[in-house]
């Protein structure tokens, strides 16, 4: 008999004392109680507050924790393409930011994601064919009606740019009307990975 495995939203966040660390994993002390949540990087402080995604199979209940609510989003959008698990999810945002996964797949770069441990070259193009047009909807969009180019800085500095390289990569851009906005996030996260690139 297979296994059945489904999302929960029963615990959306915990916030709460680090009393463990593994590998892949810490324990979240949270009103006397320890939480074993599996995170794609270790916090940098003894306490801590993670966004989760709780996932109830046959076999148990895991907990997969993110410092940021974009995070978790983009760990949903991994998970959600056919023949990527919340193991090979974790080692994409292990691997790397957020915002450079993000990079990756918006301008079609398998090869970034396939450097990441058991995830291979099909995987990858796989992520880019299913991903490639939903890395933009991670922006919560503010205000009745943000232009394009609002709505690429938005989505740049969701995904972990500053306010200022978000900017500057927007300025980078063919106005408006020329290109769809998908087109445009793509193009903005090449030019701020650059920039960012250059400023090391």
């Amino acid at each position: 008999m297979g296994s059945r495995r489904g999302s929960c939203d029963v615990i959306a966040s915990l916030r709460g004392r680090i009393v463990g660390r593994g590998v892949d994993h810490l324990v979240l002390e949270v009103n006397d109680i320890g939480y074993k949540i599996f995170v794609p990087r270790q916090p940098d402080s003894d306490e801590a507050h993670l966004q989760v995604h709780h996932v109830v199979r046959e076999d148990g209940q895991f907990l997969y924790g993110f410092g940021s609510r974009e995070e978790l989003a983009l760990f949903e959008l991994l998970i959600g393409v056919s023949g990527v698990g919340p193991k090979a999810a974790l080692a994409i945002l292990s691997t790397s930011r957020p915002a450079d996964v993000a990079t990756a797949i918006a301008s079609g770069d398998a090869a970034a994601i396939a450097r990441t441990p058991g995830v291979g070259k099909k995987t990858a193009e796989r992520l880019i064919v299913d991903l490639r047009g939903k890395v933009g909807g991670l922006a919560p969009l503010r205000g009745d009606g943000p232009t394009p180019s609002d709505e690429v800085a938005a989505a740049l500095q969701t995904l972990g740019f500053t306010a200022a390289e978000a900017a500057a990569a927007v300025r980078e851009l063919p106005p408006p009307g020329d290109a769809p906005t998908e087109e445009r996030l793509a193009a903005a996260l090449r030019a701020a990975g650059r920039g960012r690139a250059g400023g090391r």
